[in-house]
């Protein structure tokens, strides 16, 4: 059998004719099964093949035919290939760049490229759907401005998470070393491969940084002395304006998307949720590409050629491939189902005392100093609560442990932490937790009275609790769910997304209690390596590993549509954006099956039955006119109604109308975006195909 790496969008040798490789299925150790697509003639051919016997060859790339007469040195032969390239471009005024990927390519990842080309300053906001490819988007454009002599130095600005992700892509499909300077060890390693005095900064052609890194000043202000060709920043919305229009604000991220622009000669911004709901945050992330915008005043059609000049954004349900004389989507429609857990008369009354303390303890608090820091801290419980009963008790027990020990509290959280903590902007696993861990254990009542009642309340939820079977009923869906899947298609997989670690041990220690599926999966979190965590996912793609547990920040980067398209949500997360970033691990460029999204909720909890219902009519109102990125930006960046959420009380009278209160606070939201915000999103669509 051939030594070669089998992936989808490979080109291969088969039968002596180019065909690209569409899907790879494993189907046994050293067995795969391979859906190919012809290369050569006008129309695509289908072809099955069993790897073994077959054998696929790599496609010969296509050389330059020059006679080797003598080796030249390695800096005339660059100068000579510039050289050329740009001849080419220029004479031919056709893009060239990317010849030199090892990419398959769709017409619609070249419409930024396009867009970019157009421009005297080649900046652009690439707002793209989950999963569309913007990493190979953004590739593409480097590499035309490579070959057209523009771009020399690239910086490339991701989340912490993805780096290393950033890096291993844009070798393995665009053939470039970047090097991760990420944090103060990395910058120490490159200095030690320079001479003295020269900064890496200075002297690496590409590279990698965190945005966390890069906002400090002082790292700042040396790497962005030299002015760099072209910057990339993954996940840009976290560039943009925070507040509301009325009290607005700019963060460390907010400065430094300036900075960014000033020290670049061509800015790519590329994000899936441009905007929050409010236009003031939306426009400050546009005029880093579009600076003219600041002064803008013209009318809402001139406004709208504008935006359309500085951003590129398509839906899936927009992109289509030419297939046997007709049109086809590329990204298969996914199925969204909800999966109610039934209660037990002491679980229902557990899950209303627990609102009833967290809407009680949070409306106790307005007036006063601690009313900010309580709210989030009673949020941080209503969620756990709906994850799983350790979740719940291990943050009982951590706010018990607080509320004895008052006098000795911690520190709270700054104010710019808390900002972060509740735009949820993007942290790691152990900073989330640590950031819960201190609004939980400071945020004590400074009257001593309400602390005492607090304390109360807490023990007898504490008693309840200890009081239920050990059985969570939660967990027990998960796994009767699992069994379903299986019992209908064995070869099936699934990954289950969970936001907390306590959960994540919780559903562990019950399934290695299950015979049927003891053996059978794998565990991803945010405390494992870069390597643990590649191994892993090699441990899932293997038959008999069905099923993959996840947290949220171990699913950064998990690219996993070739091999899956089952997603189970255990709980339905209060950024409802984060949800959107799990079902885009199996929803996204490449994967040839319907998607299959589940997330258990309970009924009988008046804040999950929102959550539920807004999850309903996201995908209603996705399928219909809007996209869903959209949408989970606006009603994430509307901080009153996640407030009144953690109000909300299962055990009063009014409940059921808060809930309806609450969904209709969304719809209202909601068609304001779509009236105000939606025509300037529309306007920057781009090719079909």
């Amino acid at each position: 059998m051939t030594d070669m790496l089998i992936e989808t969008n490979t080109r291969v040798v088969v039968r002596d004719r180019p065909w690209i490789v569409r899907e790879v299925k494993k189907i046994a150790d050293g067995h795969h099964l391979l859906t190919l697509e012809a290369l050569d003639g006008e129309e695509p051919i289908r072809l099955p093949v069993s790897v073994p016997p077959e054998e696929p060859q790599p496609l010969p790339t296509e050389d330059l035919c020059f006679e080797l007469r003598q080796l030249d040195s390695l800096i005339s032969w660059s100068s000579s290939h510039r050289i050329l390239a740009a001849t080419l471009v220029r004479e031919t005024g056709l893009l060239s760049g990317a010849r030199f990927g090892r990419v398959a390519l769709e017409a619609y990842q070249l419409a930024p490229t396009l867009r970019l080309l157009a421009k005297p300053r080649p900046s652009l906001l690439v707002a793209d759907d989950v999963g569309l490819g913007k990493t190979i988007e953004a590739g593409l454009a480097m590499l035309e401005l490579m070959a057209r002599g523009r771009v020399r130095r690239v910086l490339v600005v991701a989340p912490p998470g993805l780096m290393e992700q950033w890096r291993a892509e844009l070798l393995e499909k665009f053939g470039l070393v970047f090097q991760i300077v990420g944090n103060a060890s990395d910058l120490a390693a490159a200095q030690e491969t320079l001479p003295a005095g020269v900064s890496p900064w200075d002297a690496l052609p590409y590279v990698i940084t965190s945005i966390d890194y890069l906002k400090k000043e002082t790292v700042q202000n040396r790497a962005l002395r030299k002015r760099w060709d072209l910057i990339i920043v993954d996940e840009a919305h976290a560039l943009a304006e925070s507040g509301t229009p009325q009290n607005p604000y700019r963060t460390q991220r907010t400065r430094l998307g300036g900075a960014l622009r000033n020290a670049s000669r061509s800015l790519l911004l590329l994000t899936a949720t441009p905007h929050n709901g409010y236009a003031h945050a939306f426009r400050s992330l546009v005029e880093l590409v579009e600076p003219t915008l600041a002064t803008f005043s013209g009318s809402p059609e001139d406004l709208r050629r504008r935006v359309e000049t500085a951003m590129i954004r398509r839906m899936k349900r927009q992109i289509r491939r030419r297939v046997d004389g007709g049109e086809v989507p590329v990204f298969p429609q996914r199925k969204v189902e909800g999966l109610p857990v039934p209660l037990s008369g002491p679980e229902k009354e557990l899950l209303e005392k627990v609102s009833s303390y967290c809407s009680r303890t949070a409306r106790q608090a307005e007036g006063t100093d601690e009313a900010e820091l309580v709210g989030f801290a009673m949020q941080i419980v209503k969620k756990r609560a709906l994850s799983s009963r350790r979740a719940l008790l291990t943050t009982i027990e951590n706010r018990l442990e607080a509320l004895a020990k008052a006098e000795a509290r911690e520190e709270a959280p700054s104010h710019a932490e808390l900002r972060d903590y509740q735009a949820d902007l993007p942290l790691t696993e152990s900073q989330s937790e640590r950031t819960a861990r201190r609004i939980l254990r400071s945020a004590i009542p400074k009257d001593e009275k309400r602390r005492r009642s607090e304390l109360q309340s807490l023990k007898s939820i504490w008693a309840r609790l200890k009081k239920l079977p050990d059985r969570d009923a939660k967990i027990e869906a998960l796994l009767a769910e699992l069994k379903c899947v299986f019992a209908d298609d064995p070869a099936e997989k699934v990954i289950v997304f969970t936001e907390y670690r306590d959960t994540l041990e919780a559903i562990r220690a019950r399934i290695d209690a299950d015979p049927d599926l003891a053996d059978h999966y794998v565990i991803l979190h945010g405390g494992l390596t870069r390597g643990q965590r590649l191994r892993r996912q090699e441990l899932f793609e293997r038959p008999e590993i069905r099923v993959l547990l996840a947290t949220d920040a171990a699913s950064e980067g998990l690219n996993l549509q070739h091999h899956c398209r089952r997603v189970i949500h255990v709980e339905l997360p209060w950024n409802p954006n984060r949800l959107e970033q799990r079902n885009g691990r199996v929803d996204r460029y490449g994967q040839s099956r319907e998607p299959i999204i589940r997330f258990l909720y309970y009924p009988d909890s008046p804040e999950d039955d929102v959550l539920r219902r807004l999850v309903e009519k996201i995908e209603q109102m996705a399928a219909d006119r809007v996209s869903t990125p959209d949408i989970l930006g606006l009603i994430q960046g509307q901080q009153d109604f996640w407030q009144e959420l953690v109000r909300l009380d299962a055990e009063a009278g009014d409940a059921e109308s808060g809930k309806q209160g609450l969904v209709r606070t969304f719809e209202d939201r909601t068609e304001q975006f779509v009236r105000d915000l939606q025509p300037l999103l529309l306007a920057s669509g781009g090719v079909r195909r």
